[in-house]
This record gives structure tokens, C-alpha cells and sequence, in this order.
């Protein structure tokens, strides 16, 4: 199930990966009467959007992405890793890591607004769910624009899905 992305007049984005979807945008607003990306207007998986919202999204999973790969360590000036008891617990929690890291298949049943912000992955019949989160730098407060890292800390989750 991919991710579909259409201009209301019905035009679909033919891309699946962020730079594809970028230059399809920049397409759109290089024609005469569409110039700013807040005033596209798109409709994504059936929801009403604009193509600056599509733009934070593809930032917002790029930056989820490269906290995702580092694991298991933070990258720097991202976020934080944590993890739960039970995830601690697991004999060999590499293996999972590893899953993660590779993970590449982010479609509209599991990731519906494009952030790549939740997986899971099972092996041996244990299921492991991670989940990243949002916060205003200083970790009161979610952060109010989640595509933008200088105003973000994101804290990645790793869990056995019972723990969920």
C-alpha cells in the first residue's frame, strides 16, 4: 500500500521517495499560477493537505531517519535513545537493532503521515516496537515544529510490544 499523494484536479505524485516527491512539487509550483507551497493544495492517503505540510512531513521523517540508523547510539544534536525494562531484558538486543536500522518500508497502513516515526520488528516470536517522539528543546513541552532540529529534541523508544 503506497502513500498517495494527488493534486486535487487529480495529478499523482508518481514518486514514493522524498527527493521524487520534492521535484514533483517544485513541478507543480513552477507552472504560472502556483507559486507558494502553502497554497498548494493536495490530497494525501484521502487527507486534505498543502505542499508545505507534505514539504515539514518528508523533513520530519529525513531527521527521524537519521536518529533511526544511529542506533544504538543518539546522533548528535537529535535526540536521545531510551529503552524499556523489558527491551534491557532481551538475550540479544543487536539483532533488533539491527532490524531497525535497516528498516525501509514505510507505506500509508503503517506510517500515514509520512514521518516514519513508529516500527516494529519481530524475530523469534518477540516483537519490539520504536517509537519517536517530539520535544521542545526544553523537554517540557512537544515541539511545535518537529521538521525543524534546532527547535527539536527527539527521544527514540524502544519497547516489547506487550510493553506498549
Amino acid at each position: 500500500m503506497h502513500h498517495r499523494i494527488e493534486t486535487l484536479d487529480g495529478r499523482v505524485c508518481p514518486a514514493q521517495d522524498a527527493p521524487g516527491i520534492r521535484q514533483w512539487i517544485a513541478d507543480l509550483l513552477s507552472g504560472p499560477h502556483q507559486t507558494d507551497p502553502a497554497t498548494l493544495l493536495l490530497s494525501i492517503n484521502k487527507l486534505p493537505q498543502t505542499g508545505a505540510w507534505l514539504l515539514n512531513q518528508l523533513r520530519t521523517a529525513e531527521l527521524n531517519d537519521q536518529l533511526r540508523v544511529g542506533l544504538p547510539f543518539a546522533t548528535h544534536g537529535l535526540g536521545q535513545v531510551c529503552c524499556t525494562p523489558g527491551f534491557a531484558a532481551l538475550a540479544e538486543p543487536d539483532r533488533f537493532l539491527a532490524a531497525i536500522r535497516a528498516s525501509r518500508v514505510f507505506h500509508a497502513g503503517n506510517d500515514p503521515y509520512l514521518e516514519h516515526d513508529f516500527g516494529q520488528v519481530e524475530i523469534d516470536g518477540d516483537t519490539v516496537f520504536w517509537k519517536i517522539d517530539y520535544y521542545a528543546l526544553d523537554s517540557e513541552f512537544g515541539s511545535e515544529a518537529p521538521w525543524d532540529a534546532q527547535q527539536t529534541r527527539r527521544v527514540l523508544t524502544l519497547m516489547l510490544a506487550e510493553e506498549y
